[in-house]
């Protein structure tokens, strides 16, 4: 039996066998509990960076110099200790004003993707092919969740693994949608007989179609979870590591147009449904029928999610870290086979945040559905900005500061970061994964420890599941640890496991401060 050991004397865990996906998506359930005495955190800021892009007509001001700069923080205004020029871009040799003797890079690549295809992995093989060179540290990004590819031996081994793990992570997490889609479309022609008294069951339309709207909106709204909702905190907490990391900073993100289907205007379905309001004319049909279309006004205005996502928060997360945000949109290739149905894009909320972000960092946006070509045009695009540095009166971190840079030139449009808060301590993280055999094991680190019953110690709840190539799930616990030293060794051993490739998920929740971390990635035991 497969036994979770803990190095330092935690209870041990014993493997189950389920099926699998709805985990996948959901997170750890934590239970509450009481925490005494937790230290509070200090934290000191001696340099504030704030990166600033000067436009004039859409185009990058040059001639600027440190005297044509005010900064204020809280109303203050700041003295501006260090004042540099950049300009970069990620294709060709350094640019005049680049940072000399800086090697390494580090891209994020986002792939905001439903459907995995060819031409997403064409790009993937051009950016390896043209724009990776040794040295530089690549993070995967797919629905929120860090993708862990290990390295192969050579770019080309890199490349191949992360196209398999996109493809064979999107097959997995995209087929509870693909069959809610036609769960809709089933559920739509059951509901198009009923109203034309076709339907061999005798039943009262009303309550058929409130289930039919609740259930539409549920899907929905798992839909809108999974593939468009910004988890703010995921991104804070994640930049917030890669920040500390040296070299000049990308983040790519290829993101599909998001598609989901809606009842056509004028279509069989929609017309049945208006008749059938129309020829409520009893004192209990009307109320029906006011029920049902509150239903129905619910999920249109569910399709609605505007004010939702802070763009402005999303930008400041990769302005305070050094990012440059470049943006790849393709259409979606999505068809469904339906007279009342129709797929239409949504989440223009979201496309416009992320477009936001690309303008604000001074990266590329592009319109594409040829991924490779358009990745080269980003490569080839010049950021140019300025650096300030200033060092606060008041340092302590804790405290929030309101950014504000003023140029003194006329006309031009000022970019920078309005909201600076410190790093502060690392937050929790698995790390140090390795396989060896049949044998898993990683590191859990940078969990807070507080006093606990008279006692330091950290609590934190580990979720650790396991899915084969036929995405069945061969292994699924969770265990709340005692943790009573900085860092805490896991091991898992898999000895009734067949030799092969598996997906594994490892979620990780710090009960402290609330915080947590994910490893996901493809595994051959």
């Amino acid at each position: 039996m497969s036994m979770f050991r803990i190095s330092l004397g935690v209870s041990t865990w014993s493997c189950t066998l389920f099926s699998f996906f709805l985990a996948m998506l959901l997170g750890v359930s934590i239970a509450s509990f009481a925490v005494q005495e937790r230290p509070q955190e200090v934290v000191t800021v001696t340099a504030v960076e704030i990166p600033v892009r000067v436009l004039l007509k859409g185009d990058a001001v040059r001639d600027l110099t440190k005297e044509d700069f005010e900064v204020y923080e809280n109303g203050i205004k700041q003295e501006i200790t260090q004042f540099e020029v950049i300009s970069r871009k990620i294709a060709g040799p350094a640019l005049p004003g680049q940072k000399p003797g800086i090697q390494k890079r580090l891209f994020l690549l986002i792939f905001n993707i439903f459907d995995y295809d060819n031409a997403v992995g064409a790009a993937v093989d051009d950016f390896f092919r043209e724009i990776f060179r040794p040295g530089d540290q690549v993070v995967v990004l797919t629905e929120g969740r860090v993708l862990n590819v290990e390295r192969g031996k050579g770019v080309e081994e890199l490349a191949a693994a992360i196209k398999d793990s996109l493809h064979k992570f999107k097959a997995i997490s995209t087929a509870a949608a693909l069959k809610n889609f036609r769960d809709i479309s089933y559920e739509a022609d059951r509901l198009l007989s009923a109203l034309r008294g076709q339907s061999a069951e005798r039943m009262s339309i009303a309550p058929v179609m409130i289930r039919f709207f609740e259930n539409y909106q549920r899907i929905w709204t798992d839909y809108r979870r999974q593939f468009l909702e910004q988890d703010v905190d995921f991104y804070q907490s994640l930049i917030k590591r890669l920040k500390s990391i040296e070299g000049d900073k990308w983040a790519i993100a290829f993101q599909q147009r998001e598609m989901f289907p809606r009842i056509k205007n004028a279509s069989r379905l929609d017309n049945e449904i208006r008749a059938w309001a129309d020829s409520q004319v009893e004192p209990q049909q009307q109320v029906d029928a006011r029920m049902v279309q509150a239903r129905q006004q619910d999920l249109q205005r569910a399709f609605d999610f505007s004010g939702t996502i802070n763009a402005e928060a999303m930008s400041d997360i990769f302005l305070g870290a050094g990012f440059t945000f470049h943006l790849i949109l393709m259409k979606s290739l999505r068809t469904i086979f339906s007279q009342d149905l129709e797929l239409k894009e949504v989440g223009k909320d979201f496309e416009e945040s992320l477009t936001r972000i690309s303008r604000l960092t001074g990266g590329y946006l592009g319109f594409s559905n040829q991924p490779a070509a358009a990745l080269k045009e980003a490569a080839a695009l010049e950021d140019f900005h300025y650096l300030l540095v200033y060092s606060p009166r008041e340092t302590s971190g804790g405290k929030k500061r309101n950014i504000e840079v003023k140029v003194k030139r006329s006309g031009v449009d000022v970019v920078h970061l309005k909201n600076y808060l410190s790093a502060g301590s690392l937050q929790v993280a698995v790390e140090d994964f390795k396989v060896n055999g049949r044998t898993i094991s990683f590191t859990l680190s940078h969990y807070e420890m507080t006093q606990i019953n008279g006692k330091r110690r950290g609590l934190a709840d580990v979720k650790i599941t396991i899915i084969d190539e036929s995405s069945n799930k061969v292994f699924d616990e969770g265990k709340s640890l005692d943790l009573f030293k900085d860092e805490t060794h896991i091991s898992l051993n898999f000895n009734r496991l067949k030799p092969g490739t598996y997906f594994i998920i490892i979620q990780a929740v710090d009960r402290v401060s609330n915080q947590s971390d994910v490893y996901s990635g493809l595994i051959k035991l």
